[in-house]
């Protein structure tokens, strides 16, 4: 999908965005003859290495993420920028939500120019991460305390193993970001130490508080992803827990049960020259001898605190 729009409508010529989602080759021709400078296609925006991240072609800046994390089901896409004194490129593969918002907002608060357009479009691109990091943090904190708060019982231990699925895509979320953010601080870090001049003078002081904005919020996913392995590990050692009591119960059932077994097959052979059968009291004192057989072990494991 192709989208173009001018930017600066009263300028002669007029600075266009150029947005690209999921472009065919034909599109991409087609905006380049547009913008004027070739755009790199799908390939060229997920390389990873830094040389093919950041750098110049002539006067425009491509500036590539290739892992970014989408709002949509928080999937892992590349997001690509070109940006030029005439016109900002952006390459993406889903829906960006930080562009409605930000094409909404530019029939109140014009731009001067494509370079402010991009670093308004960082802005929104770091307020929203450290939206979704907000609402991690919130919903870690949430499931901590119901797993140290949860009650025993089988239906806890499914709980418990619900739990460890969501931490798990928890950890994949943090990750997604762990890239997004690190991707972010390199490009913002190159244009600290290299911003063109065209860019204008007020953009050193914007780029250096969204180069603090990221910093504070990579140390806050760093934070993040330490609490959820903490997390990963309560749970997985709540489950074990759980799974020891149950082991626990069946061993102490199983060793209780082993001296009325060998007691009550002694009695239950068939000899003639057995005393206990004639006795008048017999039965009762079998049926006490089981019985304490079976309560000596339980007062045992429960004086070495087994039970």
């Amino acid at each position: 999908m192709l989208h173009c729009r001018p930017i600066t409508p009263s300028a002669t010529p007029p600075a266009l965005w150029v947005d690209l989602c999921q472009p065919t080759p034909e599109e991409l021709d087609q905006a380049s003859r547009q913008v004027g400078f070739a755009i790199p296609d799908r390939a060229g925006i997920s390389e990873i290495e830094f040389s093919s991240r950041v750098r110049r072609e002539g006067e425009a800046l491509v500036l590539n993420l290739p892992r970014f994390q989408y709002a949509v089901d928080h999937v892992v896409a590349p997001l690509g920028f070109v940006v030029a004194p005439h016109a900002l490129v952006v390459q993406r593969e889903h829906t960006l939500d930080v562009l409605d918002g930000l094409e909404a907002d530019l029939g109140k608060h014009p731009c001067v120019g494509a370079a402010d357009l991009f670093l308004r479009v960082i802005e929104h691109i770091v307020d929203h991460l450290a939206d979704q990091l907000e609402s991690l943090e919130s919903t870690m904190s949430e499931f901590s305390r119901q797993a140290f708060n949860h009650p025993k019982g089988r239906r806890a231990s499914h709980r418990l193993e619900g739990m460890l699925h969501e931490v798990g895509v928890m950890g994949r979320r943090i990750s997604a970001m762990h890239n997004t953010l690190h991707g972010l601080l390199r490009m913002v870090n190159y244009l600290d130490e290299s911003a063109p001049e065209w860019f204008g003078a007020e953009a050193p002081r914007r780029i250096k508080l969204v180069l603090k904005d990221l910093t504070s919020l990579s140390e806050f996913e760093q934070q993040l992803g330490d609490r959820n392995e903490f997390l990963l590990d309560s749970v997985l050692g709540l489950i074990n827990m759980d799974q020891n009591e149950v082991m626990k119960v069946m061993a102490v059932a199983s060793v209780v049960g082993i001296p009325p077994t060998v007691l009550v097959g002694v009695w239950g052979m068939n000899f003639a020259a057995m005393p206990e059968l004639h006795w008048h009291y017999g039965y009762a004192i079998a049926l006490g001898v089981v019985l304490l057989s079976i309560v000596v072990p339980l007062a045992w494991f429960r004086r070495r605190g087994w039970i």
